[in-house]
């Protein structure tokens, strides 16, 4: 058993988010909010991750845009991003359940 994993798992996923959060815009990031188990305060475990809410500007079909920010920000990290437009954010605020969770629960960072 390993006595501060919790703590020492928040402080690798938050040091994470924080490169994230600072790199994200010159990539094109407009809007960057944190869902998941580290918004809540739950303890971290070892599967815990970095759950992100991403709006950039994209052409690229919604299944493939989580791709580039992998490729770009190369996560140390297990990190889920959901790309969505602009439009698609206004659009979709109140149907789809990961925007429903960002606003209801999300820590908004940018």
């Amino acid at each position: 058993m390993m006595f501060g994993f919790g703590r020492q798992r928040r402080q690798m996923l938050e040091a994470e988010l924080q490169r994230f959060a600072e790199e994200m815009p010159q990539l094109g990031m407009t809007r960057l909010i944190l869902i998941g188990d580290l918004v809540s305060g739950k303890p971290a475990k070892p599967d815990t991750i970095l759950e992100l809410v991403v709006v950039q500007d994209t052409d690229e079909p919604y299944h493939r845009r989580p791709d580039f920010w992998v490729s770009h920000l190369r996560p140390a990290v297990g990190t889920t991003f959901h790309v969505y437009t602009e439009t698609e954010f206004a659009e979709f605020a109140e149907v789809d359940p990961v925007l429903i969770r960002a606003s209801q629960y999300g820590d908004q960072l940018h």
